[in-house]
C-alpha cells in the first residue's frame, strides 16, 4: 500500500543546544512505535551526567515516542547510568564501542 517508505523512517528534529531530542526513528513504517534520540558528540573523557539523563527522559515524555536512545561518544557517569532504573516504565542499556 506504499506506506511510510525508508526515507520516512527517521526525522532529524534537533539542533545544538535545543535541549530536546535530535532525531525519532519509526520503527515501523506506520510510524506507531516511535523512538526518540539523543546523541551527543563529546570528547572521549567527558562524561554524560544523570541531568542529561533526567533532561532526555524528560524531552521523552513531551513527545509522542515509546522509548529512548541516548548515544555518546564519551562515557556516562554512574549516576547517569542508574537513573533509568528508578523511572518508570524507562528500559536502558549501555555499551562502550572502542575504535
Amino acid at each position: 500500500m506504499g506506506y511510510g517508505g525508508r526515507q520516512s523512517l527517521a526525522e532529524h528534529t534537533g539542533k545544538p543546544g535545543d535541549s530536546g531530542l535530535d532525531g525519532i526513528v519509526r520503527q515501523d513504517a506506520l510510524g506507531l512505535d516511535l523512538v526518540g534520540v539523543q546523541a551527543k558528540r563529546y570528547d572521549k573523557d567527558k562524561t554524560v551526567q544523570r541531568p542529561d539523563i533526567q533532561a532526555f527522559v524528560g524531552a521523552l515524555q513531551g513527545a509522542p515516542t515509546s522509548r529512548g536512545v541516548f548515544v555518546t561518544t564519551g562515557r556516562f557517569s554512574p549516576g547517569a547510568l542508574q537513573f533509568p532504573q528508578r523511572t518508570s516504565p524507562c528500559g536502558y542499556g549501555s555499551s562502550t564501542v572502542k575504535s
